[in-house]
């Protein structure tokens, strides 16, 4: 049986850097983030997306994420 990774929507604009820094203090290097929307991280079980955070909800609501990273106003 094949593993798929998980589907991770990160924020771009003003939560960006926060989010790299969180991932790096749990071990995580995330590598890509400024020059596109799929950066990418030092773990193979891992699939990121960069999202307008604002859009983060509607995405992993219709499946196409399985989780994602946003602001408490977009909740």
């Amino acid at each position: 049986m094949t593993q798929q990774a998980l589907k991770l929507g990160l924020p771009a604009g003003s939560l960006k850097d926060a989010t790299i820094d969180l991932f790096a203090k749990a071990g995580f290097n995330i590598v890509g983030m400024e020059r596109g929307y799929f950066p990418r991280i030092d773990d193979p079980q891992i699939s990121l997306v960069v999202l307008r955070a604002q859009e983060m909800g509607r995405y992993v609501g219709d499946g196409v994420l399985d989780a994602g990273i946003t602001g408490y106003d977009w909740v």
